[in-house]
């Protein structure tokens, strides 16, 4: 049960490092598509917000802690946040498509750990997660066409 808490937690701090590191691209974006992303980003950065607070009340309700901290977050996390320096239109969704892309990967494979587990909650919770992160890996991708 220890890997499977700790597999929560380095997700949770994966949401944690994504939410900030999206307010990082919602106020350093420029270029054309200013108008278009700058909303898209803050719409993704509050989705993240929930699904933080969903999984850290899930490890509560395993019994577990979850982090709390940037600073734990930044050490165990898996992505990697941004210096504060403008970014282009382009550059901002290729960054967003590899990290979802990233955390795409990391919904199923707990998808396929809380299976093992018989935790059908945690299951049900993750498989849509991974719906919504794949979609927006589509979405992503159309954009760049």
């Amino acid at each position: 049960m220890k890997e499977y808490i700790q597999r929560l937690n380095v997700f949770l701090a994966d949401q944690m490092i994504t939410y900030v590191k999206l307010h990082n691209l919602h106020w350093y974006v420029h270029g054309k598509g200013f108008f278009v992303i700058h909303p898209k980003l803050e719409e993704l950065y509050d989705q993240h917000a929930e699904v933080l607070d969903d999984v850290a009340e899930r490890i509560l309700t395993l019994g577990f802690t979850p982090i709390a901290s940037l600073k734990k977050a930044l050490t165990i996390g898996t992505i990697k946040e941004l210096d504060d320096v403008p970014v282009e239109q382009n550059d901002v969704l290729r960054i967003v498509l590899a990290d979802y892309e990233k955390i795409s990967k990391d919904c199923k494979d707990i998808v396929d750990m809380a299976t093992e587990k018989n935790d059908d909650v945690t299951v049900d919770m993750f498989t849509g997660f991974l719906a919504q992160f794949q979609k927006m890996v589509w979405m992503l991708k159309a954009a760049l066409k």
